[in-house]
């Protein structure tokens, strides 16, 4: 009864076997296959088998173990059904590559794109790897070499793989079509050696389409730029001694995904490449580009339940037995349980799924970066007689994972995530980077303290994953799908079939816990300029995602699917409706407040906005979404290690300086030291990802770096850390102790007053200034010190020193400059429907102009403490009149009650008022630009109820040049710089502009205002005239006569008079009207000459000056009178002549 219970058991184990061979359909990856499966068939059932119902992947399942044999134990009764046949091995030992057992058979020839292979290599399994790297003859198959970029600086000729390149259009990249090349890498190959019956090529990555011929013979194509694809090049190679593989590569399209992204699309064979010999039974390549096997686990107590499903293919025309053992060993190499069984494989089918249960007793589980425990399955196909026909190992760790409560928790306890945004790109190599290199970033990121990635915005190399698993680091991994949706349908087969690339090709690493389905996707009109299959409608685009979040779900419920939206509510909103009902597990938002948006004042209210702002976002998305929790999957800001600044209260930051050339260093620290300090704060944030790990390549130019995107911790070369890196490095990196004085870089310092501040992970820090102590810092945050307000002198050491367990922690800099900070002048509007603005700074815009919206309070104040004084101001406000004056920063004018500004002064008192000039101007109603005004006089409109629209401000040095009538690229209309009720700011008059000795050219003035200089001995060189506000035709000519030269040629409105450069005073000058111009008026002009002073008035093209007396012209008064008026009299402007003649002439 024994005896039959225990084949009545051992049968049910057979059955529940045949059960879990669910078969799977399977092409070799995104491809279009010509000919080489030509009668061969593919199961059809879907890929992945899963062993739990919920992502936690703790809950338990049947014990399927019957069948199985542990390691030292025997099973109760022989087989007499099934043999296990001992095959002795002989291999040699070497180290486990992601490509099985590789026999690397190369003996490469420098000279040329020939390889040939060593003769009489031994081959010790079926399955031969040969790389195929080096000596490919590249073509770009382009006449011109513009718009071609190489990164390591070699084109067209003999290049070894990996490779990488990148087009774009000189004059038209905006085009995404005109950014299209396709380039060609040619190789032939001696294949006399080998000696498989199956031929096939892998690619690990190539950007973006590849098609591949052998001997001229079109393969096949795959699309999609970031994933493994496989070739069955059996049919074109057979009874060959050599082939020609002929790969064309093309680097963009608009019927594949991605388009338009915000990374450098580096093109070519930029991953290894491989060409792969089996026997007609082997575990199958054909699955989209995977390894053909599939580890499933499920924590059980101690124990843990292990699933391996094995995708093999027979490609006899036969069918085939085979006997398949699999193995798992610990991570020292011992084996823990094994099994070895028989199966019958169809002939002419791929990816046949062959399933073996484990059970690993007292399971060493994979704890993230404390103890990244792996283990090993070893799986291989033997022959009848035992003779093995392929093998591969796979290594894989047991653990289990949830996001609950706002936390992530890892094996059941909760685990802090430090996570960053990674790209592949790197400078001098684009996309092609060596393995060596990954691992130098991979050091680097650990340093920082990293235990998670986001492996943005594509699959990376299989490489990183390993990585990852032998490190502990928890990965994010997604597919290229961003922005937009084309209504195309091989641009929606290319994301799915890239989804399941991806998913299939990962699915045994125990790092990635999360599959990202799309980046910042969302609907939008304006997609259609890449062409009409991108006029999406939004139903469109939420049944499409609906469909792919099922797809994600279907290949892998074992992990989460996470979509990255872009901050915005509308977006959001539609993104929601393709989530509910657990089709996306999670979302996370790329938040950029404080970069993207103003910060008034970068000090503590600046903090305090940042951290509201980003309260109210996270807390309108989660109830978007209806989660407790909400992923923040980008957070950052821009940083050049060459742009510096002092970063407090009279900082401000506009949310369109992210466009600009100024990312300042300081800046980035303050605004993640602000997002770190609110992610800590809140329990619904259970991961962040800054953005990003290293600067990569991109098609902006901002932030001073061209073609760069600066937002990372580390610069593009990998090696330089900003400031920011030790920021993340003092609150995620607990055990390597360390002080950082930050702003090394910032070597001359604007001001000598200054906040000093050190990041480190010790318990205290000192500071030392020019070798005297200035004590312990103040701790603003978790990992920050600081020292406020210290003084520091012309030139300056800083030594910083952290005491930890004992210990003493060192860092300092030389050679600091500080000097008296220049003084600026620091100003802000309050403006109808927007509230504050941020502040500006010398002469910069504030308010608004072109929009009709009305200032309603000013705040001004110097950004110096040199001299004792202040600055007061006052505004004339609608229903008020003239207020109070107020002063340093004070509001003058009213906020909550929108009443407009209509007319401003203000001025300097005490020594500021003795050294200094305080210019303005403001952009009035009705008159745009006024004039510029300054010290106390009244600029705007008053008794026209007229509003303020924006305002320059800007202090000058007494006796330097006045400010520009064109300053900021804002040309005023008139030179009034105030206009009271009955007055007209169109009043005909002339404009006159000097150009003097040592000075250059004057400002414009009106009125009979004068130009030049009186009372300096300065000569007068040249000068321009037109008639300002002109009414009627006609024009006004004048010439001058020139030391050395005589009587020039007259000139008319607006042309120069005179000389420029050349030393040579102005002696004497007539002035006249022509047309209508001259029938209606008079012009009266005098002069100011050496040793005569003013002289008398002058009229319509008489001599004013003097003439063969080397005397020198220094200034000029020029009035337009309307005829039958009066002359201009001898006191006019407060100016009294002294001559009674205008003219002498020797």
């Amino acid at each position: 009864m024994s005896k039959i219970k225990k084949c009545l058991k051992r049968a049910v184990a057979f059955m529940l076997v045949i059960l879990v061979c669910i078969q799977s359909n399977s092409v070799y990856g995104t491809v279009v296959d010509n000919k080489s499966s030509s009668n061969i068939e593919y199961d059809s059932e879907t890929t992945s088998e899963n062993v739990s119902e919920q992502k936690s992947v703790t809950e338990t399942e049947t014990d399927n173990t019957d069948y199985k044999m542990e390691a030292g134990t025997e099973s109760e009764e022989a087989d007499t059904e099934e043999t296990e046949t001992d095959t002795e091995e002989t291999e040699t030992d070497t180290e486990e590559t992601d490509t099985g057992v590789a026999l690397n058979l190369l003996n490469e020839n420098n000279e040329g794109v020939e390889e040939s292979l060593e003769q009489g290599q031994q081959v010790i399994t079926a399955r031969n790897v040969l790389n195929i790297n080096s000596g490919w003859n590249f073509k770009t198959n382009d006449t011109t070499t513009k718009g071609w970029g190489f990164p390591n600086g070699k084109g067209e000729g003999i290049v070894d793989l990996p490779h990488s390149w990148e087009y774009v259009h000189p004059t038209m990249s905006y085009i995404p079509q005109m950014n299209k090349k396709t380039v060609t890498y040619e190789k032939t190959l001696d294949i006399s050696q080998l000696s498989g019956k199956n031929y096939f090529i892998k690619f690990y990555g190539s950007s973006r389409n590849t098609e591949v011929l052998i001997d001229g013979e079109s393969v096949g194509t795959h699309i999609g730029g970031y994933s493994a694809f496989v070739f069955n090049i059996t049919n074109y190679v057979k009874k060959k001694s050599s082939i020609t593989i002929t790969v064309n590569v093309t680097n963009m399209d608009t019927e594949s995904i991605p388009i338009n992204v915000d990374y450098t699309q580096w093109a070519g064979i930029y991953r290894d490449v491989e060409l792969i010999t089996t026997d007609d039974q082997y575990i199958s390549m054909e699955d989209y580009g995977s390894e053909g096997i599939y580890i499933d686990t499920n924590i059980n107590g101690e124990n843990a339940d292990v699933k391996c499903k094995t995708e093999v293919s027979n490609l006899s025309t036969e069918n085939k037995s085979i006997v398949l053992r699999t193995e798992i060993l610990s991570n020292d190499g011992n084996t823990v349980c094994q099994e070895q069984k028989k199966y019958d494989l169809k002939a002419n089918t791929v990816n046949q799924s062959l399933a073996s249960n484990y059970k690993i007793e007292k399971v060493h589980l994979w704890n993230g970066t404390k103890d990244p425990y792996l283990y090993t399955m070893k799986v291989s196909v033997l022959d009848q007689n035992g003779n093995l026909l392929d093998e591969k190992t796979q290594k894989f760790g047991v653990r289990s994972y949830e996001i609950k409560n706002g936390k992530f928790y890892l094996n059941g306890k909760e685990y802090e995530v430090h996570g960053v945004g990674l790209h592949q790109d790197r400078e001098g190599y684009g996309n092609a980077v060596s393995n060596d290199l990954k691992t130098q970033d991979m050091d680097i990121m650990q340093e920082m303290g990293v235990n998670a990635i986001r492996t943005a915005h594509y699959p990376h190399d299989q490489y990183v994953y390993n990585m990852a698993d032998e490190r502990g680091i928890i990965v994010y991994c997604e597919i290229p799908y961003y922005l937009l949706l084309s209504n195309a349908q091989s641009y929606k087969d290319s994301i799915k079939e890239q989804l399941k690339e991806m998913i299939r090709q990962g699915y045994n690493h125990p790092s990635i816990m999360m599959w990202g389905i799309l980046n910042e996707v969302y609907q939008a009109d304006r997609f259609a300029s890449f062409g009409s299959d991108f006029k999406v409608d939004e139903q469109t685009l939420i049944d499409f995602n609906k469909e792919l979040a099922d797809i994600a779900q279907q290949e892998d419920i074992t992990r989460y699917i996470v979509q990255a939206e872009i901050d915005n509510k509308e977006a959001n909103k539609v993104a929601s409706k393709w989530s509910k009902n657990g089709k996306v597990d999670f979302t996370g938002v790329n938040i950029y407040v404080g970069f993207k948006s103003d910060v008034p004042n970068a000090d503590d209210t600046g903090r305090a906005l940042i951290r509201s702002t980003l309260a109210e976002k996270v807390d309108e998305y989660k109830k978007t979404y209806n989660t407790s929790s909400l992923l923040i999957t980008e957070y950052g800001a821009g940083a050049n290690i060459e742009k510096h600044t002092t970063v407090d209260g009279d900082f401000s930051w506009n949310s369109g300086d992210q466009y600009g050339s100024n990312h300042y260093e300081e800046y980035q620290s303050y605004i993640l030291e602000t997002y770190y300090d609110f992610i800590q704060q809140r329990n619904d944030i259970p991961m962040s990802f800054v953005w990003n790990m290293f600067d990569f390549s991109c098609y902006r130019n901002e932030g001073g770096l061209p073609r760069t995107n600066t937002k990372g911790l580390v610069c593009y070369d990998h090696s330089t850390k900003k400031d920011a890196f030790y920021f993340y490095k003092a609150n995620w990196n607990k055990e390597d102790k360390f002080v950082y004085l930050t702003s090394k870089r910032y070597t001359e310092r604007d001001g000598k007053v200054q906040q000093l501040k050190v990041y480190s992970n010790c318990d205290s820090v000192e500071l030392f200034v020019n070798g005297k102590s200035i004590g312990n810092g103040r701790k603003q945050q978790s990992g920050v010190f600081v020292w406020d307000d210290v003084l520091l002198s012309d030139t300056n050491s800083i030594k910083a020193v952290g005491t930890a367990d004992g210990k003493k922690y060192y860092d300092s800099v030389d050679e600091i400059t500080a000097n008296n900070r220049a003084l600026a002048v620091s100003y802000k509007s309050h403006v109808q429907n927007i509230g504050w603005q941020s502040n500006v700074k010398d002469g910069k815009v504030s308010g608004t102009t072109g929009e009709k919206k009305q200032i309603e309070a000013l705040q001004i104040k110097l950004l110096q403490d040199q001299y004792s004084g202040s600055i007061e101001y006052r505004t004339h406000v609608q229903n008020i009149g003239w207020q109070e004056w107020v002063k340093d920063g004070a509001t003058a004018g009213t906020t909550g009650r929108k009443l407009r500004v209509e007319a401003l002064q203000i001025g300097l008192t005490g020594e500021w008022a003795e050294h200094y000039d305080i210019y303005y101007r403001v952009h009035a109603q009705n008159y745009g630009w006024l004039g510029w005004t300054k010290n106390g006089a009244m600029a705007g409109t008053t008794g026209k109820s007229y509003r303020l629209e924006a305002v320059q401000i800007v202090v000058v040095e007494k006796g330097n040049v006045a400010p520009s009538a064109s300053l900021g690229g804002c040309v005023s209309n008139n030179t009034k710089a105030y206009i009271a009720d009955g007055q007209n700011s169109d009043t005909i008059s002339v404009g006159s502009q000097a150009h003097v000795q040592n000075v250059g050219w004057q400002n414009k003035i009106t009125d009979g205002n004068i130009s030049g200089t009186v009372g300096k001995s300065l000569r007068l060189e040249a000068i321009k005239l037109n008639v300002e506000n002109q009414d009627c035709s006609g024009t006004i000519k004048y010439q001058a006569h020139v030391q050395n030269i005589g009587w020039q040629s007259a000139v008319m409105s607006g042309g120069i008079a005179g000389t420029i450069g050349k030393a040579l005073r102005i002696e004497a000058i007539n002035i006249s009207l022509t047309g209508e111009l001259a029938n209606r008026y008079d012009v009266y002009y005098r002069v100011h000459a050496q040793n005569y002073g003013w002289m008398n008035w002058a009229k319509n093209g008489e001599n004013a000056g003097t003439v063969g007396k080397s005397l020198r012209l220094e200034g000029i008064q020029v009035v337009l009178v309307k005829k039958g008026q009066a002359a201009p009299d001898n006191s006019y402007g407060g100016v009294i002549a002294k001559n009674s003649f205008a003219y002498i002439e020797k």
